[in-house]
C-alpha cells in the first residue's frame, strides 16, 4: 500500500508490502522489515522496525492525523497515493461525471458500507479491504451515488479491480 505522508509541509512517499510472508515498509531511508508486536487496532503499537523497537500511534482526526513516535507528536497528512490520484482526477476540467473506485491493491473485500442508489460524501467509507495484514477504509474520492456495487464480501481482487462505480450528485448533472 502506497501513501503520501506530509509532515512540516514536507511530503514523504511510504510504502508497505509483504515480501516473503513479513511485512516491510519502504521509504527514502531504504526499504526495512517490520514486526508488529502488538494488535493492529490497538492504540499504540510496539514494533521491530530494522531490528530498532519503536512505540508508536496514531489518532486520525478530521484535519489529519497526529504520529507519536517514541513519545515525539508529529502533525501529519496521511492520504493513500490511490486518493491522491484520483482526487487529481475528480479536481479536473469537465470532471463532473461519475468515477469508478478500483481496488488501489490486491485482496479481499471484507465489508460493503454503501447500498446502490444511496447518496455519499466525498471521504465516506465505501468498503473495507484486507491487504497486507491490515483492513484499508476505502472512501470514496468524491460527492456521489452509488450506481453500481460490483463486489461483495470475501471477494478476493486483484489492483485495479472495479470496486464501485459512482454517479455525479443530482445537483453537478
Amino acid at each position: 500500500m502506497d501513501y503520501e505522508v506530509e509532515v512540516d509541509g514536507q511530503k514523504h512517499a511510504v510504502r508497505f508490502f509483504e515480501r516473503d510472508g513479513k511485512l516491510h515498509v519502504h521509504h527514502a531511508g531504504g526499504t526495512f522489515p517490520v514486526n508488529i508486536d502488538t494488535p493492529l487496532r490497538s492504540k499504540v503499537q510496539v514494533a521491530q522496525l530494522n531490528g530498532d523497537a519503536q512505540r508508536f500511534g496514531y489518532h486520525r482526526g478530521k484535519d489529519g492525523t497526529d504520529i507519536i513516535l517514541d513519545g515525539v507528536v508529529y502533525a501529519a497528512n496521511v492520504r493513500e497515493l490511490e486518493h491522491v490520484r484520483l482526487a487529481a482526477v475528480a479536481r479536473r476540467k469537465g470532471s463532473g461525471g461519475g468515477v469508478d473506485v478500483k481496488a488501489p491493491m490486491p485482496g479481499m473485500v471484507v465489508a460493503v458500507h454503501v447500498e446502490i442508489g444511496q447518496q455519499v460524501k466525498k471521504n465516506e467509507s465505501l468498503l473495507s479491504l484486507h491487504a497486507m495484514k491490515l483492513e484499508n477504509d476505502i472512501r470514496a474520492p468524491k460527492e456521489g451515488i452509488v450506481k453500481e456495487i460490483a463486489v461483495k464480501p470475501n471477494d478476493v481482487l486483484e489492483k485495479g479491480t472495479l470496486m464501485i462505480k459512482l454517479a455525479p450528485p443530482p445537483e453537478s448533472k
